[in-house]
């Protein structure tokens, strides 16, 4: 066999193994790197305010995904009346190794939410979930935050403060969330709950309240003012309140709300006030057991809900 003939025929192998190497130091040196980002971030704060932390890590994915799997995750945040937290035992990120603007999270076992006490003295406040499959997907754009979805499957709550009324409990069969930026300084909302109940203890009645369908279309408004909250560099409390100032608003264009028998269209405005709370009124109607349509509407303040059928509009003369 002369020279030349073993040279196309080693020459393809050879350069294929070339690739293969070169290739997997580049993934090595992508997972080296998302490692240490990872190292450096534990027990410091990702954006001001909120402290990251983790007790085990673990990076693998070879040869095309970043798969980082952290165990024992704890986002938490400090101020003058106590901490709260959100803790979950497993928390995943997934990665291209050649695209490192989308993520896909996911969690799994006991997710814990804390909050202060609601007065001096007493225990914190405490909810358990248990969602049977939790998965998150971000797509970044120039460092910043383009898009968000939040896909629950069978989640379940309860309230796990010492004391609490056992028939405080949340659970669906599936919860969504979808946040979409776009270039006219607003955000696309959506949001889906189907077949929730809500236990006696949250719904201050003596039976579960169960609806079927919660419909939310909705469009933030003034979302310049949470730039540097998805860039991580200001806090939350910070970014609620610039927005808050630049007169923002959840302009909600439809909310459909489905009990076992009525149902209810509604639109309005929500807003935050000086406490940092939603306050703002949503009007629509209401249709039970296919009567005829009575107007509807929910109320917002004092960090609660009130409904209420509201009376009809005056006949024109």
């Amino acid at each position: 066999m002369s020279y030349s003939s073993r040279i196309f025929i080693y020459g393809p192998v050879s350069l294929l193994l070339l690739i293969v190497v070169l290739y997997s130091v580049f993934w090595r040196v992508q997972a080296d790197t998302l490692s240490a980002r990872l190292d450096r971030a534990n027990g410091g704060e990702v954006i001001p305010g909120i402290t990251f932390a983790f007790a085990g890590k673990t990076v693998g994915g070879y040869p095309f995904r970043l798969d980082a799997v952290l165990s024992g995750v704890t986002f938490s945040h400090q101020d003058a009346d106590g901490e709260t937290a959100w803790r979950t035992e497993e928390l995943a990120l997934h990665a291209l190794s050649y695209n490192l603007d989308r993520y896909i999270l996911e969690v799994t076992g006991l997710q814990s939410f804390a909050r202060p006490p609601a007065t001096q003295g007493s225990a914190p406040r405490v909810i358990y979930a248990t969602p049977a499959i939790a998965r998150a997907s971000a797509i970044l754009n120039n460092g910043r935050l383009a898009r968000f979805d939040l896909d629950l499957w069978e989640p379940q709550a309860k309230d796990a403060t010492q004391g609490a009324d056992s028939k405080r409990s949340l659970s669906a069969d599936r919860a969504q969330l979808h946040l979409l930026a776009r270039p006219d300084n607003t955000i696309d909302v959506a949001a889906q709950i189907n077949n929730a109940r809500i236990g006696a203890g949250y719904a201050a009645a003596k039976a579960e309240l169960v609806l079927p369908l919660i419909d939310l279309r909705a469009k933030l408004t003034e979302s310049s003012a949470l730039d540097d909250l998805a860039a991580g560099k200001m806090s939350v409390a910070d970014a609620a309140q610039a927005w808050r100032e630049r007169m923002g608003q959840l302009d909600v264009s439809d909310l459909t709300l489905n009990w076992p028998d009525a149902r209810a269209g509604l639109k309005g405005e929500v807003a935050i006030d000086q406490a940092g709370r939603a306050s703002g009124r949503l009007k629509g109607e209401r249709v039970q057991n296919g009567k005829m349509p009575v107007q509807f509407g929910l109320t917002l303040d004092d960090g609660g809900i009130r409904t209420a059928a509201l009376p009809a509009p005056a006949a024109r003369p």
